[in-house]
């Protein structure tokens, strides 16, 4: 059993880094091409922090996605946003994998904004990441900044920096490097239906991803998305459906090598 998880883990890993993913434990968002950073119609969990300043009132998520159909691919991810006077409060966390190898990510995030030009948000993340060969747990804080700021009318420019301090795994019998990405993003609000959201991120452990969708809602309660992403090209189609204060997203990309993948969110506000 032991050696089966360890396989299983390696496989996981290649696919991730083989398909551009991030990491892992970093789940996919319903924006449109994956081109979150700058979108701040709603806070994701995990993405950009300073799209939690946008937040109203109190706002619920439960999200699960499942990486190319594939069930020790699966993560799970819950959230909660909360205003108030000064400050903006999120916490949200998220579980990876299976029994015998899994990965889990709690975060703390603060975000205020300033005006109606500018968004900052900062977040606490606690990594920990259960290594079966070990049968023992590995665990690293890390930290998450993110702005955005409206630089001319309707034209929005973000940048989203995970793990800026490098942190990693340290364990003498299994070093593991987290990625360290920062994330240049655009949002052009083109009109009351129709949103273009852009960016580009790099790795410094990797390569260069880049990043492009559009969002187009013919009336309030319809959302279609679609988009791209990677040097590969990953397309990228979604729909969101809002009743009242539930909304329903669901985002489907395929990639051409390694297959489908399915993301879907189900939220609420108070």
């Amino acid at each position: 059993m032991k050696r089966f998880a360890s396989t299983i883990a390696l496989i996981c890993t290649f696919l991730l880094n083989f398909a551009e993913q991030t990491t892992s434990i970093i789940p996919s968002s319903y924006v449109a091409g994956n081109a979150s950073t700058a979108y701040q119609m709603e806070w994701t969990a995990f993405h950009n922090p300073a799209s939690l300043a946008t937040e109203k009132g109190i706002s619920l998520q439960a999200s699960c996605e499942n990486k190319y159909l594939t069930k020790e691919l699966f993560n799970e991810v819950f959230g909660i946003g909360i205003h108030t006077k000064y400050l903006n409060i999120g916490a949200s966390l998220s579980h990876f994998g299976f029994a015998d190898y899994h990965e889990l990510l709690a975060g703390i995030c603060f975000a205020r904004r300033f005006s109606d030009r500018l968004n900052i948000g900062i977040q606490a993340d606690y990594y920990t990441v259960y290594f079966p060969q070990l049968q023992k747990y590995k665990g690293t804080v890390l930290a998450q900044v993110g702005i955005q700021c409206r630089v001319v009318k309707e034209f929005y420019l973000a940048i989203h920096a995970f793990n800026p301090t490098f942190s990693k795994i340290k364990s003498s019998e299994i070093p593991q490097k987290l990625p360290a990405i920062f994330s240049i993003g655009a949002l052009h609000v083109i009109n009351e239906k129709v949103n273009w959201v852009a960016q580009i991120d790099k790795n410094v452990y990797g390569s260069w991803r880049w990043a492009v969708g559009v969002e187009y809602a013919p009336f309030k309660q319809f959302t279609v998305r679609v988009g791209g992403y990677g040097q590969d090209f990953v397309p990228t189609l979604g729909v969101g459906l809002h009743f009242g204060e539930f909304r329903f997203n669901l985002h489907c990309e395929y990639h051409l090598k390694l297959g489908l993948c399915t993301f879907g969110m189900l939220g609420y506000r108070f």
